[in-house]
């Protein structure tokens, strides 16, 4: 088959936020495999809508305007690059776009992180068992739920999917699509050999994040995700940049002319990230599930405990049941036979929609270090938890630190100097084209725009948040025994 013929458009499919999304042959037989199927049933913000009640979405819907939105932008690279990006590019690109989240795991970044956490455990028992002949000791409440693991990444599960799943790989290969570059598009591994592979996909200005911020927007009715979709994927160029070292020089640049476009919506998904991805009850919430989660893969009381469980299943009908309700599920069933009194009481709070209390919160905004106290707090946190669970009187307590900075390189950099910044952060980073002059340079680097000057510095929080119910006087009591901690 021609393919002209297989990019024609097959169907449309109802969107609230764009109206309708075209998709042609192969995309449609993708859309109708049971592993994308599979994410209808995946909140795109885990337990979001505890605190925003339209935050019900899924990473189906999510997927579908990514693709979206990477049609626009590779309809515009067809007409303007010259010939430069041909439609077997789009073809490819469109294809990842879709994909980019099918290894995506219920309740999505927090189930992430507990999967993640497992693994390491695991690996930890493993070589402490080999090493000192002790057995591991149960985990502490506190270490679950701060947990952030990255081990269990969605997109090198995605990658495993695409690639072994036999659905999906025979139908990109009927297509003439390779299963492994389509996953190393969406992990990011392709940089090296396409940075505008990468850079449409896995970079600071990308077909995912856009759709993201404008999609999670509409369903929080927070109004931070209002850009200029259209405007900025007419600022989309593809230039020379001879600094590269593999053969292929071209990269993808925005137009300089609408900097302030792009300078907002990197502002916009600042604040996104601050008031809606870590607002305060989500974070609290959050620490709670993965308490439970954690538990319950502990207990083998799920149909997948382990990463193998997962990537065992991917052939199986039943793989389409790996999703949130079929977890909640299992979390009410597990309840209703153990004896285990912290899980009873974290469930009961989760069932229950009952908040953890945030007792501390503490931010910063710093160059190059963080105030005293500010940093007090994080050492005892990461090296002497124990302190903290003295104060509370309990293990049930967790905590939360995030940094949120506005782009991936620091402002301070000459553009030559940025180039010794680490790989991965240079393929992220926004670049600007003059036209008038033929110049290249960071957006970041730029002495004349204002994320120059917000990209030197980092905001940071810390919240820690009780698990358990207590009066008000003791959450009062604690936050004074740690703004004492932090003042000595």
């Amino acid at each position: 088959m021609l393919l002209t013929e297989i990019l024609k458009t097959k169907k449309y499919i109802n969107d609230p936020v764009y109206g309708s999304i075209p998709v042609n042959a192969v995309e449609l037989e993708l859309i109708n495999t049971f592993a994308f199927q599979r994410l209808r049933g995946l909140r795109q913000l885990g337990r979001v809508d505890y605190v925003f009640p339209g935050a019900e979405h899924s990473r189906f819907v999510h997927s579908l305007g990514v693709l979206y939105i990477m049609q626009l932008m590779t309809n515009h690279l067809l007409e303007t690059s010259g010939n430069v990006f041909k439609e077997k590019d789009a073809q490819k690109m469109r294809v990842a776009a879709l994909l980019h989240d099918i290894g995506h795991y219920p309740l999505s970044h927090l189930g992430e992180s507990v999967y993640g956490y497992c693994e390491e455990e695991e690996q930890s028992n493993i070589w402490g068992s080999f090493l000192s002949e002790l057995s591991s000791r149960p985990s502490k409440i506190y270490q679950i739920a701060s947990s952030h693991s990255k081990s269990a990444h969605h997109e090198r599960l995605g990658e495993y999917i695409v690639c072994n799943c036999k659905e999906i790989s025979s139908i990109l290969e009927k297509y003439e699509l390779v299963p492994q570059e389509i996953g190393a598009i969406f992990t990011g591994d392709i940089g090296s050999q396409n940075m505008i592979y990468s850079q449409l996909l896995h970079s600071s200005l990308d077909a995912d994040r856009l759709d993201y911020l404008l999609r999670d927007s509409y369903q929080t009715g927070v109004r931070y995700g209002h850009v200029d979709l259209e405007y900025l994927i007419r600022l989309l160029m593809i230039v020379d940049n001879p600094n590269l070292v593999s053969a292929d020089k071209k990269i993808l640049a925005c137009n300089k002319k609408g900097q302030y476009v792009v300078e907002h919506f990197l502002m916009s998904r600042y604040f996104h990230y601050s008031q809606i991805i870590y607002h305060k009850t989500n974070a609290a919430f959050e620490g709670l599930t993965k308490v439970i989660y954690t538990k319950l893969l502990h207990e083998k009381a799920f149909s997948y405990n382990s990463l193998k469980d997962i990537k065992d299943s991917v052939n199986n009908l039943d793989f389409i049941d790996f999703n949130d309700a079929n977890l909640e599920v299992a979390m009410k069933q597990f309840n209703e036979k153990t004896v285990d009194p912290d899980f009873k009481l974290l469930y009961k709070m989760y069932s229950k929609r009952i908040r953890p209390k945030t007792v501390f919160n503490i931010k910063d905004m710093y160059s190059t270090s963080p105030r005293p106290q500010f940093s007090t707090l994080k050492w005892t946190l990461k090296r002497n938890p124990e302190v903290i669970t003295e104060i509370v009187g309990s293990e049930k307590w967790g905590y939360q630190i995030v940094p949120l900075t506005i782009e991936k390189i620091r402002g301070e950099y000459s553009w030559d100097e940025a180039m010794n910044v680490e790989s991965e952060s240079l393929r992220e980073a926004i670049r600007m084209y003059d036209i008038e002059d033929g110049k290249l340079n960071y957006l970041a680097v730029d002495k004349l725009s204002i994320i120059n000057k917000l990209s030197n510095n980092k905001s940071e929080f810390i919240r820690i948040y009780v698990l358990d119910e207590m009066e008000d006087e003791k959450y009062k009591e604690i936050k004074q025994k740690i703004e004492a901690l932090i003042q000595s």
